[in-house]
């Protein structure tokens, strides 16, 4: 289920003794929970969970009235799905799950309830901005690290990640290794009620984790000669199914970029990462515009 499209949800309902359904209501929920740092008053800092559930769409269904012992009746509706996110996420920090709730009201008070588990994929679009930004590099004072012939800042399910990573060594350096890795970074920019700061220290609500997804050996221990270019090309797997797309909102945000790294003993590895935007939705043709579907017993 891609955000900003309908899912349509189908309601098999089946009598066991005689039934009278007065009511029947199909509804889109979404469950965001989240980890911020809370500071106390002895200056320690501590992770606290927020947690909410948000009834997004609801929509009352044409009720079936009786229903004789044994026999089925299909209630059938379209759900909308916001397309402003967030969608999907399963994070260490971040999680955003979305279900579609059933609820029946039958005489005398009875009430019936089913919940089933959908995800909703996304184009990322809170981040779009994020492939406009320029590699970060780390400890490149003896080194110089460069992607060249990228072959996507779009990170798709399924679809490997690949490329040339270029190295100009200024000094000669003993390497234990060069890799390159696929991350997952997300950020929480305070707690419940506060302005996202990205300046805000863990006591004021911030909290980072990272994750490394996928990664890949590039360059053998050896030595590297100043003077000289190191062209090693590269390809990184991308995980089948991605926990989570790129996301900025408010005060979540989930970050995806590539790293390069050159190991080296006793010293801090020289490092160079670049964003990308990552997508959970697939891009195949036949799926563009097309409805959704749920089946519920």
């Amino acid at each position: 289920m891609v955000e900003g499209n309908s899912l349509g949800v189908t309601m098999r309902i089946t009598a066991l003794r005689p039934a009278l359904i007065e009511l029947a209501d199909i509804s889109l929920i979404r469950k965001v929970n989240y980890t911020y740092g809370r500071g106390n008053i002895y200056g320690g800092v501590f992770p606290a969970r927020e947690r909410s559930t948000e009834l997004v769409t609801a929509v009352t269904v044409p009720a079936p009235g009786v229903i004789p012992a044994g026999q089925t009746r299909v209630l059938s509706q379209t759900l909308s799905v916001p397309g402003d996110g967030p969608a999907s996420v399963r994070g260490d920090l971040i999680d955003v799950g979305w279900s579609v709730r059933c609820v029946l009201k039958a005489a005398g008070g009875q009430i019936i309830k089913r919940e089933r588990l959908i995800d909703v994929q996304s184009w990322g679009q809170t981040s779009a901005t994020d492939i406009g930004h320029p590699p970060v590099g780390e400890h490149l004072g003896q080194v110089a690290l460069e992607f060249i012939a990228l072959s996507s800042r779009i990170l798709e399910p399924g679809t490997p990640l690949t490329g040339v990573l270029r190295l100009r060594p200024h000094a000669e350096l003993n390497t234990r290794g060069v890799r390159v890795q696929l991350v997952r970074c997300e950020e929480v920019w305070g707690g419940p009620g506060q302005e996202a700061d990205p300046d805000a220290s863990e006591s004021e609500g911030y909290r980072h984790s990272e994750a490394v997804m996928s990664a890949v050996t590039v360059g053998a221990a050896g030595t590297l000669v100043p003077g000289t270019v190191v062209d090693l090309p590269f390809a990184v797997e991308t995980p089948a199914g991605l926990p989570a797309p790129s996301l900025s909102i408010g005060n979540l945000h989930v970050r995806w970029e590539v790293r390069a790294v050159v190991d080296l003993p006793l010293r801090s590895d020289p490092r160079l990462s670049l964003d990308l935007l990552a997508v959970t939705a697939s891009r195949q043709p036949l799926d563009s515009g097309r409805q959704g579907a749920l089946d519920t017993d």
